[in-house]
C-alpha cells in the first residue's frame, strides 16, 4: 500500500483530478465502475494524502481519471497522414444534380440520354 507521494507525482496527480472538474463523489463513482473497491472516505483520503491505496487501486482511480480528461479533451488537428482521401469524388464533386424533392418521378434510367439525343 501507497500513501499519495509528495511531489511531482503528486502535484501531476491531483492536477489532473482538479482538471476533470468532476465531484469526489462522480470520480469515485468513475472508479468503481471500473472495479474500485475502496470507498469515497478513502478516496478522498489517498487525495489528501492520509491514507494509503494499493498500486491497483491508484491505477484504477488514474484511469477513471484520465477517462474523464479524454472525454473533455479539446478537438485535435489531424495531420496529413491522419487525412482521409476518397478514392472516387462524391456525388457533390462530380456536379450531379439532385431533384431538390428529394426523389424522381420516373422510372430508373428513364430521363438519361445517350450521345444520340433520343
Amino acid at each position: 500500500m501507497r500513501y499519495l507521494s509528495d511531489g511531482e507525482h503528486r502535484r501531476r496527480f491531483l492536477a489532473a483530478v482538479r482538471a476533470t472538474g468532476l465531484s469526489l463523489e462522480e470520480l469515485w463513482l468513475r472508479y468503481f465502475g471500473l472495479g474500485g473497491d475502496a470507498g469515497k472516505i478513502e478516496i478522498d483520503a489517498y487525495l489528501s494524502g492520509l491514507a494509503p491505496l494499493s498500486s491497483l487501486q491508484h491505477d484504477l482511480l488514474a484511469h477513471a481519471i484520465n477517462e474523464r480528461l479524454d472525454e473533455i479533451a479539446p478537438p485535435r488537428a489531424p495531420y496529413a497522414e491522419e487525412l482521409v482521401r476518397p478514392t472516387e469524388p462524391t456525388p457533390s464533386e462530380a456536379g450531379d444534380d439532385v431533384d431538390a424533392g428529394g426523389g424522381q418521378d420516373s422510372e430508373p434510367g428513364a430521363g438519361s440520354s445517350d450521345a444520340s439525343g433520343e
